[in-house]
């Protein structure tokens, strides 16, 4: 039975604001279908999007005191969906950069020495975030290799938006003095090594 624009579904808003798990139930069966599809034409992964759907109603749960009406509810529910898929849109590019960053396209004109350089350069990186505190490691990381948002990071963290900037801040001005280091101790050891073969 489809509650839209009838007394049943207004009737079931306000026992959802009323903290009815049942017309939780009802409006999960309500829209979570069309939800998964509407996020699905957004980021084109079926379970990605049935869980971006799933999680709205988590969210809408945590503030059902709020929404009193069939409309009310529908509209919050589409808005979550549409922003939480404009995030993991963000995250996935932000990770396809990075792997790219990382992980160029070969060509065919590579040789082993641009191999080497590439693997003495992930090796650098690797020393180097282990040379950092845990709290700028773990910040350097979520946001780099994760693409997650200050945020995301706060919150998972349990910290202010503002301490996860200063780590940030921290981090990369203490992996970029970690990574110089390396790089002049690299490569006067390239130097000694290969200079004899020109």
């Amino acid at each position: 039975m489809t509650g839209s624009g009838n007394l049943y579904g207004e009737e079931q808003a306000i026992a959802f604001q009323n903290g009815d798990e049942a017309a939780l139930a009802f409006f999960f069966r309500e829209f979570h279908p069309a939800l998964s599809l509407f996020a699905f034409q957004w980021i084109k992964r079926r379970a990605l999007a049935q869980e971006i759907a799933s999680e709205a109603f988590v969210k809408i749960w945590r503030i059902h005191w709020k929404l009193n009406s069939y409309s009310g509810i529908r509209a919050y529910l589409y808005k979550t969906v549409r922003r939480d898929c404009q995030l993991a849109v963000k995250r996935e590019e932000r990770r396809v950069q990075v792997h790219l960053r990382f992980n160029p396209p070969k060509t065919d004109n590579e040789t082993p020495f641009d191999h080497l350089v590439r693997s003495e350069a992930y090796r650098l990186i690797h020393t180097a975030l282990q040379d950092l505190s845990a709290g700028n490691r773990k910040v350097i990381t979520m946001h780099f290799l994760e693409g997650k948002t200050t945020g995301q990071i706060a919150r998972e963290l349990s910290l202010h938006p503002h301490t996860v900037q200063t780590q940030k801040a921290r981090g990369l001005k203490a992996l970029r003095k970690i990574i110089q280091r390396s790089m002049l101790l690299s490569l006067s050891a390239f130097v000694k090594i290969f200079l004899p073969l020109l």
